[in-house]
C-alpha cells in the first residue's frame, strides 16, 4: 500500500495558482439564464416588478455557485492539511473534443473505478502525484499533477466551456 503524505509547500503553490473553475458547465449556465431571461422581459414589458426579488435571489445565488465557491475553495488550499500520493496511469484515451479521460492506481494499488478528465494524453505507467483535495473516500474530487514537470494536469473543462476565464 502506498503511504499517503502531506503536500509540500511546491505543491501548494501550484494549487493555489491553478485555474478554478465552476463545477457548472456552460450549458448548465446558458440553461439557467434562458429560465431567467423571459421571467425578466416579461416583468420590463409588462411593468409588474411584484416578482423581481426572486429574479435578484436567482442571480445572487448564481454568483454564489460560479464565483464565491471556488474562491472558498482556494482559501481551503491555503489552510487544510491536504495529502497526495504517488500513482502512476493505467490507461489513457482521447475523450471529447480537446480533453482525455485517464485512470490511475489508488493507495492500495488497484485502479480506481473513475475517470479523470486531464488536458494532455499520458503515457501508460506515467508517475503522476494524486492530491486527495476532498479526502481519500471523494475520488473525483482528485487533482493529478505530473510529477517530473509539477504541472496540473486535471481539467474540468466540458466542451461547452469554450471560454477560459
Amino acid at each position: 500500500m502506498k503511504r499517503s503524505r502531506k503536500i509540500t509547500k511546491e505543491e501548494r503553490e501550484i494549487l493555489m495558482h491553478m485555474q478554478l473553475r465552476s463545477k457548472l458547465s456552460l450549458l448548465v449556465l446558458f440553461y439557467i439564464f434562458g429560465l431567467i431571461l423571459p421571467f425578466l422581459t416579461c416583468m420590463v414589458i409588462t411593468l409588474n416588478f411584484r416578482f423581481f426579488y426572486l429574479l435578484v435571489v436567482a442571480l445572487f445565488l448564481l454568483f454564489i455557485i460560479v464565483y464565491l465557491i471556488p474562491k472558498f475553495e482556494r482559501n481551503n488550499y491555503e489552510k487544510s492539511d491536504i495529502r497526495c500520493f504517488d500513482s502512476i496511469v493505467v490507461s489513457s484515451k482521447a475523450h471529447d473534443l480537446y480533453y482525455y479521460v485517464c485512470e490511475i492506481n489508488g493507495q492500495d494499488g488497484v485502479f480506481i473505478d473513475h475517470r479523470y478528465p486531464v488536458n494532455t494524453k499520458l503515457e501508460k505507467n506515467t508517475e503522476v502525484i494524486v492530491v486527495m483535495v476532498e479526502g481519500s473516500k471523494k475520488y473525483k474530487d482528485y487533482i493529478i499533477l505530473d510529477k517530473e514537470t509539477k504541472k496540473v494536469l486535471s481539467d474540468y473543462r466540458t466542451r461547452f466551456d469554450l471560454i477560459d476565464c
